[in-house]
C-alpha cells in the first residue's frame, strides 16, 4: 500500500518540478555577431534583457481535488461505480428541483384562480371565454389536489 501512494507522489513531484520549470524567467541579449539568443541564465558581462514569465493559470482547489478523486478512483477500479453514484445524485437534483418548478407554478396559478373571479382563458380552439364560478371552482379544486398530491 505503502508503495502505492509512494509511486503516486513521485510522479505528482516529478511533473511539479517539471512544470515549475517551464514558467522560469528568460534573458534576451544580442551576441556579437548581432544573433538574439535567450538563455535561463544570466550572461556574464553582457547586457540582457529579463524577461518575465507569465503566472501559471489559475487552478480551483475544488476542482483539482475532484480531478485527482477521479484518477484515484480510475486506478482503484471504483470509477464506473461511484459515476453511476453521481449520476443518481445528479439526477435526483434535477427531479427535485423540477418538482419544485412544478409546485411553484401550481400555487401560482392557485391563487390567480382565487384572486381573479372574472378571469377570462382560451379554450382549446382559441376562444377567449370568461369562466363560470363553477368551472372557476373546479379548477381550483383541481389545483389544490395537484399541490395536496405532490407538494409537501
Amino acid at each position: 500500500m505503502f508503495i502505492q501512494y509512494f509511486h503516486k507522489s513521485l510522479v505528482f513531484f516529478v511533473l511539479f518540478f517539471m512544470a515549475s520549470s517551464a514558467f522560469a524567467d528568460a534573458y534576451k541579449w544580442m551576441d556579437a555577431e548581432g544573433e538574439t539568443n535567450y538563455t535561463q541564465q544570466d550572461p556574464v558581462n553582457i547586457s540582457a534583457e529579463l524577461i518575465k514569465a507569465p503566472p501559471p493559470p489559475a487552478i480551483d482547489p475544488v476542482v483539482a481535488q475532484q480531478e485527482i478523486d477521479i484518477l484515484i478512483e480510475k486506478q482503484d477500479g471504483t470509477f464506473e461505480e461511484k459515476e453511476k453514484q453521481r449520476q443518481r445524485v445528479a439526477s435526483a437534483a434535477a427531479e427535485q428541483k423540477q418538482k419544485e418548478e412544478y409546485c411553484r407554478a401550481n400555487r401560482h396559478n392557485l391563487q390567480l384562480f382565487q384572486d381573479n373571479p372574472g378571469d377570462k382563458v382560451v379554450d382549446p380552439e382559441g376562444n377567449v371565454t370568461r369562466l363560470t364560478e363553477e368551472s372557476r371552482q373546479q379548477k381550483i379544486a383541481e389545483i389544490q389536489q395537484n399541490i395536496a398530491e405532490h407538494c409537501k
